[in-house]
């Protein structure tokens, strides 16, 4: 299994933080913003997502082709 990192910054736009495996894969997101971020699909937009706390961490397992 490899292991990668990015840091990934991002806006009022929807961003993937991945690409599709097929193994499956385990996001470790960690918002190091002062404000809030809203996780979800690619129509994702602020107030409809997954709320993610300033400062706060989430781990994410993806399936294969997810």
């Amino acid at each position: 299994m490899a292991v990668s990192a990015a840091r990934v910054t991002v806006s009022t736009t929807a961003v993937a933080l991945n690409t599709a495996s097929s193994a499956g894969q385990t996001l470790l997101i960690k918002n190091t913003s002062a404000n809030a971020a809203d996780l979800g699909a690619s129509t994702v937009a602020a107030t409809t997502g997954f709320d993610l706390a300033a400062g706060a961490t989430v781990t994410v397992e993806l399936d294969p082709g997810e």
